[in-house]
């Protein structure tokens, strides 16, 4: 099918990052609530769901609208820092850049209400102040850093106060604060933030069962949040927009988008990163038809194999043997039958180790029989690719949605399968 004249056919999908602008779909009402509450002095809002869901990039079109309304806000990004004074310093950082070079008032009342434990510089390519804590405050005692941690939202507060101009915070994985101090940590932060009338601010999280549990009965933040579920996308919105989108950098969707949907979702990361690959299968031929979509789920598979190569090699053979259970998605995986298939342990050890599982993000709790899924569709199709054929079990490596009933070809995953072996010949080393 010859391509319409005017396409340079980019691939239209991004997979990597925050999307915005035609890159991004969907949750108005999500995007909505959150600009409400930055724009509120004084509110607290919780916004959550599981990673890969777009939540990121819903922050930051937030905050973008914000800022065409003229309200100043920023986010930190709590979920790499190694202590409180990590935390302490990422929000102080966000904050600066937030005010840039023009905002050198606010910076002098800050930088004088938190003179005791930082002090300042310009960035040598912005401009920017910078700051830089006291020597020795990462490796207080944690009490300690939370009181740096109190001090500087305290400051922000005083100063938004002072120049009557409320500010909007993002705390992005705010409940990284229980792995310092636990649920201590947790009244420190609501003593703090409760008592702020010009900040509002926005915790956002992606460990559910943790942010559950912070804002339940008997913990810090019950009653004191709102709170914003970022779900899966509705499918069928979901689906013309990824055929929108490929039509309109010259390629038909003949079909693609459903299937994608279908074998990819339900969040909405893995199902673009699937688009995208297809894109870039169809683009020689012009069309994206289901047969491509699959070989594209295929070709992701493949493009992750060293790292999960990596990861498979580095646990015990009990858990490789449950995740092969969990894979084969049959019996319970505690009973009898799971246990004699896969040569599992005790069934108090296989709840365990799939506990474990479940809070490092690599499976989660479904009403499938099994009652446990792979985090990562892309993780569970190679281990079936991989790992069930150790067992003589050969199944489909591509899952789909009941509504869906195309199966992938067997060439595809022959084809899959001679791509990898001709990869690790070439210099794996395994």
């Amino acid at each position: 099918m010859p391509l319409a004249r005017g396409h340079d056919l980019t691939n239209p999908f991004r997979s990597h990052g925050t999307a915005g602008g035609a890159r991004f779909t969907d949750r108005a009402d999500e995007i909505a609530r959150t600009v409400a509450s930055l724009r509120e002095p004084g509110a607290k809002l919780v916004v959550y769901g599981p990673r890969r869901m777009g939540k990121s990039s819903l922050l930051t079109i937030a905050l973008e609208r914000l800022a065409r309304q003229g309200v100043r806000g920023f986010l930190a990004d709590l979920s790499k820092a190694s202590t409180v004074t990590d935390m302490a310093f990422r929000v102080l950082e966000a904050a600066g850049r937030s005010l840039g070079k023009e905002g050198k008032a606010s910076w002098r009342d800050i930088a004088g209400r938190l003179s005791a434990v930082a002090t300042w510089a310009p960035d040598p390519v912005t401009g920017v102040p910078v700051p830089r804590f006291e020597l020795g405050l990462r490796r207080a005692e944690v009490p300690d850093q939370h009181t740096t941690l109190e001090r500087v939202l305290d400051a922000l507060e005083a100063s938004a106060a002072a120049a009557k101009t409320p500010v909007g915070i993002v705390l992005d994985e705010f409940q990284e604060i229980c792995r310092f101090g636990g649920e201590r940590a947790e009244w420190q932060l609501r003593g703090v933030v409760q008592h702020h009338q010009w900040v509002s601010y926005v915790f956002a999280g992606s460990e559910e069962h943790l942010i559950r549990q912070m804002v339940g009965p008997s913990r810090a933040f019950y009653g004191m949040l709102d709170l914003v579920h970022v779900g899966p996308m509705d499918p069928g919105h979901l689906a013309r927009w990824l055929d929108e989108r490929m039509a309109a950098a010259g390629v038909r969707a003949a079909g693609a988008g459903e299937r994608l949907v279908a074998i990819a979702g339900p969040r909405t990361g893995d199902v673009v990163h699937v688009a995208r690959a297809c894109f870039d299968i169809a683009r020689a031929g012009g069309v994206a038809a289901p047969d491509v979509a699959d070989r594209a789920f295929l070709e992701v598979v493949a493009g992750q194999d060293d790292a999960l190569h990596a990861w498979w090699g580095s646990l015990t053979p009990h858990r490789q043997n449950v995740l092969r259970a969990v894979a084969d998605g049959g019996a319970a995986l505690t009973g009898a039958e799971a246990r004699d298939r896969f040569a599992l342990s005790s069934s108090s050890a296989v709840a365990q180790t799939l506990a474990a599982f479940v809070e490092q993000g690599r499976l989660v709790r479904t009403d499938s029989p099994a009652g446990y899924d792979f985090d990562s569709p892309f993780a569970r199709g190679w281990v079936i690719l991989n790992a069930l054929p150790d067992l003589g079990i050969r199944k489909d490596p591509i899952v789909v949605t009941p509504a869906a009933t195309r199966k992938v070809t067997e060439s595809a995953v022959v084809r899959y399968a001679k791509r990898l072996r001709r990869k690790r010949g070439r210099g794996s080393g395994r």
